[in-house]
């Protein structure tokens, strides 16, 4: 609550937008110099406990959520992810009231419609949107809807913003297994083809994305909520920052992008060394001969003079 009365403070200083601007431009050109993860996603948790510390209605708490989702994916786009997730409805949460289940649903659907048709933020990035989760749960007026955005947006190749809605890693993997059952009985597939990667091409990414590199959950709690657990099982990192999701917007999603840039630059440089330790001299000096700062191995080595002894 600190950090968001201090950035208020500072943000309404004449000419802190465009300091501000020019900054995130600096910043951004110095992250893309290194490597960028390909798909980050998101668990947007924290809406309802901002909307009580500020004594905010609760719908107030999700739409200020949606705002900060917009803030993110600029900057994503900005460094040049390809992919991002964000997990925008669970299964579970039909638990919820259900006036609390149609605001999320409605400021879902009035949140997509705006980037892909008011303000054309979708075709200005080249931005696709496409829905991952059970599309039988969804009720029919917000299903089409959604549908109508994504055939909109489908020809956009740059980026791609899968929304889990409604999802869990339970029903995705049931999901997968259920398709590929459906295929090997209509003669699809064979039960000799069913390995890791049909399942992957099951889920209702149907291939498309890839390991998730980054996971982040906001909020602070530890936990994945039956999110992505079959996605980030190998070589992911997973971030659980305190900051709630309507506090996290661009600085918050740098720095994470940062920090996995940095330690997969070291990965990057620890397995160049360990590859070229396996090389013989011949293959470095092929391989790194036109390298500025190369030198050639040294293959023989000569013996130092001798040095001359005389006794008195």
């Amino acid at each position: 609550m600190m950090n968001t009365l201090l950035w208020n403070l500072i943000s309404a200083v004449p000419g802190f937008t465009y300091i501000d601007a020019f900054f995130k431009d600096f910043i951004k050109n110095i992250l893309k110099t290194g490597p960028i993860p390909n798909h980050i996603s998101f668990v947007m948790d924290g809406n309802r406990r901002f909307a009580k510390t500020w004594n905010l209605p609760l719908k107030e708490g999700h739409r200020r959520g949606a705002d900060a989702l917009m803030n993110v994916l600029q900057c994503c786009i900005d460094l040049g992810v390809k992919n991002m997730t964000v997990y925008a409805f669970s299964i579970e949460n039909f638990n919820r009231p259900q006036p609390e289940i149609d605001t999320i649903f409605d400021l879902l659907v009035s949140k997509l419609a705006y980037i892909s048709e008011d303000n054309e933020f979708c075709d200005t990035q080249k931005l696709r949107i496409k829905i991952i989760g059970d599309r039988s749960l969804i009720p029919e007026r917000i299903l089409q809807d959604i549908q109508r955005i994504e055939a909109k947006t489908s020809s956009h190749k740059d980026h791609t913003l899968f929304i889990a809605f409604p999802y869990t890693s339970r029903d995705d993997i049931t999901h997968s297994v259920r398709q590929i059952v459906s295929k090997v009985k209509d003669g699809q597939l064979k039960v000799d083809q069913i390995d890791e990667n049909q399942i992957e091409k099951n889920f209702y990414y149907e291939g498309e994305a890839g390991k998730v590199d980054i996971l982040v959950r906001t909020s602070g709690h530890t936990r994945l909520s039956d999110y992505m657990l079959w996605q980030c099982h190998q070589d992911s990192v997973i971030e659980f920052p305190n900051t709630l999701w309507p506090d996290y917007q661009f600085y918050s999603t740098w720095w994470t992008i940062f920090k996995w840039s940095y330690y997969k630059t070291l990965q990057l440089q620890d397995a160049e060394v360990m590859q070229i330790k396996k090389l013989s001299p011949e293959e470095i000096d092929r391989r790194y001969q036109h390298h500025p700062t190369y030198q050639k191995p040294i293959t023989e080595f000569t013996h130092p003079p001798y040095a001359s002894v005389v006794k008195k």
